[in-house]
């Protein structure tokens, strides 16, 4: 079963004195693995294809939500947010993509042009 577009993150377990900044819904894959033949489908057609997951920001760390979350084990991805950049968004039809340097090497998180402004403040919040 899919997430619901609309709906809300679960409340997941943040550390003591650990807010959240960013709340996104979009893919985050490596161009290199698996997910890359999807990546360039999307971008070819301009929208998103699969099951997209709740992506945070936080204080002090970005986060990847677990498609089904369940109690201890709520994160597929977990990173320190200071080891994280982003590149400019750039728009393929009605897809944003944004390019990442991480600890586990280059990722891209395609998210809707629809939040356009999330995605912006998400850049700005890496860049700090």
């Amino acid at each position: 079963m899919a997430i619901p577009r609309h709906s809300r993150p679960p409340d997941v377990p943040l550390e003591p004195g650990e807010f959240t900044e960013v709340v996104l819904r979009g893919r985050l894959t490596d161009p290199a693995g698996p997910g890359a033949l999807t990546a360039k489908a999307e971008r070819f057609i301009g929208h998103r294809l699969g099951m997209s997951r709740w992506i945070l920001l936080t204080s002090r760390r970005l986060l990847v939500i677990a498609p089904f979350p369940r109690e201890g084990d709520w994160f597929d991805i977990v990173w320190d947010r200071r080891e994280v950049t982003a590149s400019q968004g750039v728009k393929h039809g009605d897809l944003i993509r944004v390019n990442l340097a991480t600890p586990a090497g280059p990722q891209v998180l395609r998210v809707s042009a629809a939040i356009r402004s999330e995605v912006s403040r998400f850049i700005k919040a890496l860049r700090r």
